[in-house]
């Protein structure tokens, strides 16, 4: 881009508004609305032109003779395709940068269009669009588009939606780096546009109020300084929902392909019934059984699957997120996987010597994972933690273990949870917790106990993302101490980066523990790490008969070759990102992103959620996963673990069945009716919270 770019503001305006019919050139202090609109935008300092952007209508014509008296720009096009009609116009004045604005903000402050073309000036190698931010007031609505990212939007934005909201393919599809700005204080309940007869009387009040005095420089203080005194003024217009015109595209390009499930869950609830007495808990993993969904809508019990969809054994078909716990990661019943697995049943699957796949598959894990000079194999994550917690143990001579995040079932780690039932005392003694982000609470471990603690091990990144410095500083108390670092990446291997998410943050371990995604469903983990280390599992026992199993084996191998072949990392952040962003755009619309936020990195997200007044997280995920399954999304229980077999129309149908179970949760909050909307047994925890 060049050293002084030329800003242009595009304002979009028409006179056919379907809720408030000719409000851009209804009368406000004796001159139409938007020639206030155009002298505020004059206001700042960044702007360097103003082109209105109007329809071929010929009510709009109109529009056209305010542009020439008010000596600014004009570009006349389609109605409905708005994206179009922006583009053109910014391209008629050869824009460098791009200013998306409305027609219908008149109180827009001046300084806020500043801020935002100045953020993207200092950032201009690392942004192609900044966005306002929910905690902003509607009404001050601003977007910068550099002109290449807005010209690629105009290319191949493809849905009615987003041509007609100008910047939803931009922000939705993961293509470009976005940023939104927020205000501080959070304002979001604050509505200054017009699109309702008690929009309009708002303004009016504010400009009878404050233009005698401001004349156009009036801001966002002044208006709050205003209601201050006035507090009546805000409820003209408190009851009308924020960017309902944006939801009602959504809604008119969805409700038709969002169904309610019409099946039932009977045989589901059948052999539910046949567990019981059979099969403690229930369940053979936790995670899976009926306490993780809402008891008596959620199914049970799933049959099958392809792709990213699953069938329970009523038939009742969904679109599934959590993929097996995070196991799915290519997608179920995948080609090429599916056919390494049948062809190794035709040669066998158990021998009684070692088969090569054991080499292979070993020297496709070194190749990837700098760190992995030697591997051994397991069948699941318990077996490779506990692996190497003893190999540390055995390299070190102590005994303790420092310890953050979930690491399995076994003594060694699970004597630290409430499930501690059946761990001696001397096991729960030999393992101290730590918290993430929080180097002094490691720290303090290694000086209550000197020269004891044989390994540090952990999950790299769980939720939340590590603070800088953290796990560097994470190593580094390690090697000070004598101890060695072991990364947990049974949950993250081969998700967000080829040589798991310690080379994604560029830090590396001395031994790392991988399982889950390297089947693609199949039984199957990895203990990796420095020769001088693992080679005291020549010695320190570690061997089962399943070690050396060759369909897990076989799977592996081809999962690995088609993460790299098909390149599936970079697919699995754009679509992940495709549909966090998505979901918070949503969940800001419906004015919920401080109770419901997707958050954590694009390949696997989760959702959290918090207290709603009295109404606890649990109740609240319970009513939102509800709605959701019955729409024929499996999802909220765990993750968001995007595979690649996830596609853009998956996404779409389920942000379209996230927006109809926003609607459903808004109402239920404005009438304090949450427990009373949930029809099942409400969500339960796994780990009971220590008293």
């Amino acid at each position: 881009m060049k050293a002084n770019p030329k800003v242009v503001a595009c304002v979009p305006a028409r006179t056919s508004s379907s809720r408030l019919p000719g409000k851009v050139i209804r009368t406000l202090l004796g001159r139409p609305m938007i020639e206030h609109q155009i002298e505020r935008i004059r206001q700042a300092d960044l702007v360097d032109q103003i082109v209105i952007a109007t329809t071929q209508q010929p009510q709009d014509k109109e529009l056209l003779a305010i542009a020439e008296r008010m000596g600014v720009a004009a570009y006349a096009g389609s109605e409905d395709d708005v994206l179009d009609r922006i583009y053109q116009a910014a391209l008629a004045q050869n824009a460098d940068l791009v200013l998306r604005l409305t027609g219908d903000g008149p109180l827009l402050d001046p300084c806020v269009v500043d801020r935002f073309v100045s953020y993207f000036l200092d950032h201009l190698d690392s942004v192609d669009y900044v966005g306002v931010g929910a905690s902003y007031p509607d009404g001050q609505d601003v977007e910068v588009f550099s002109f290449g990212a807005l010209h690629r939007t105009w290319q191949e934005a493809e849905k009615e939606y987003e041509r007609e909201h100008v910047s939803v393919y931009t922000w939705q599809s993961g293509k470009f780096l976005t940023v939104r700005l927020e205000h501080e204080p959070d304002l979001s309940e604050m509505r200054w546009e017009v699109n309702e007869e008690e929009d309009f009387q708002f303004v009016e009040a504010v400009y009878e109020a404050l233009f005698p005095e401001y004349g156009y420089k009036f801001g966002i203080q002044d208006i709050l300084d205003l209601l201050k005194e006035r507090p009546d003024l805000q409820d003209m217009n408190s009851t009308i929902r924020r960017n309902e015109g944006f939801l009602t595209s959504l809604r008119e390009q969805r409700v038709k392909k969002v169904k309610l499930r019409n099946g039932s869950i009977t045989q589901s609830e059948e052999y539910w019934r046949r567990a019981q007495g059979l099969i403690p808990a229930g369940t053979q993993t936790l995670s899976k059984g009926p306490t993780q969904y809402v008891d008596g809508v959620a199914p049970k019990y799933l049959l099958r699957g392809r792709g990213s969809h699953v069938w329970d054994v009523d038939g009742n078909e969904y679109i599934d997120y959590p993929m097996g716990l995070g196991a799915i990661l290519l997608g179920h019943n995948y080609g090429p996987v599916s056919d390494a697995i049948h062809r190794q049943v035709d040669q066998g699957i158990a021998f009684s010597l070692m088969h090569p796949l054991e080499v292979e598959v070993s020297e496709l894990l070194r190749d990837r994972i700098p760190c992995a000079e030697m591997i051994r194999f397991g069948k699941n994550g318990s077996d490779v933690t506990t692996g190497a917690v003893r190999a540390a143990r055995a390299f070190t001579g102590r005994d303790l273990i420092a310890h953050c995040g979930y690491h399995g079932w076994h003594d060694w780690y699970i004597g630290s949870t409430t499930r501690n039932q059946g761990v001696p005392k001397w096991a729960i003694d030999q393992q101290y917790a730590f918290c993430y982000n929080d180097l002094d609470s490691l720290r303090e471990i290694f000086v209550q106990h000197p020269e004891r603690i044989a390994a540090v091990i952990m999950e790299p990144y769980g939720v939340t993302l590590p603070e800088d410095g953290f796990l560097q500083g994470v190593k580094g108390l390690a090697r000070e101490n004598g101890a060695i670092l072991i990364f947990d990446e049974v949950g993250t291997g081969f998700r967000f980066h080829n040589g798991g998410i310690h080379q994604y943050f560029g830090i590396e371990p001395d031994l790392a523990c991988f399982g889950k995604a390297m089947g693609n469903g199949m039984p199957i983990s990895a203990l990796v790490g420095r020769t001088e280390i693992m080679r005291v599992l020549e010695e320190a026992f570690y061997s089962f008969t399943a070690g050396g199993e060759c369909l897990s084996l076989a799977a592996a191998k081809a999962t690995l070759q088609e993460i790299e072949e098909k390149n599936a990392i970079p697919l699995l952040w754009e679509t992940g990102e495709m549909l966090k962003t998505g979901f918070n755009r949503l969940a800001m619309d419906y004015g919920m992103l401080q109770y419901v936020e997707c958050v954590g990195l694009s390949p696997r997200t989760f959702v959290a959620f918090s207290d709603i007044g009295c109404t606890s997280a649990l109740l609240v995920k319970s009513l939102f996963q509800q709605e959701v399954l019955k729409r024929g999304v499996l999802s909220l229980s765990a993750a968001h673990c995007i595979s690649l077999s996830h596609t853009k129309e998956d996404i779409e149908y389920t942000l379209g069945v996230y927006q109809e179970a926003f609607e459903v949760l808004e109402k239920a909050v404005r009438e304090e009716a949450i427990i009373r909307q949930i029809e099942g047994r409400p969500i339960q925890p796994v780990f009971r919270p220590v008293s």
